[in-house]
């Protein structure tokens, strides 16, 4: 089952998460790449972008509580996320 959040841009909406750096994008409209698990919003998409890929593949590629911090791991609502997906050429 798909966890719903409420936006103030797009209202009910399901969750996802990811990181600050993508957050930082859909504010400034500079793309930093999108990395993502899945665009189904029943399979919990999340994403991070480049900087972010790079520090998870000099840590073994796990993440970890450390890393989620470091990376500033946020809630976004799936519309948002589609946009940041759109803003970094993953979507047209």
């Amino acid at each position: 089952m798909t966890n719903l959040i409420s936006c103030n841009e797009h209202g009910e909406s399901a969750q996802t998460f990811v990181c600050s750096h993508i957050i930082a994008s859909l504010k400034d409209g500079q793309p930093r790449g999108f990395v993502y698990t899945t665009l189904d919003p029943n399979d919990e998409p999340n994403a991070y972008c480049s900087a972010c890929e790079e520090m998870l593949n000099a840590s073994g590629g796990e993440w970890t509580e450390e890393l989620e911090k470091k990376a500033g791991v946020k809630l976004l609502c799936y519309e948002c996320f589609l946009r940041a997906a759109r803003l970094n050429g993953v979507l047209h």
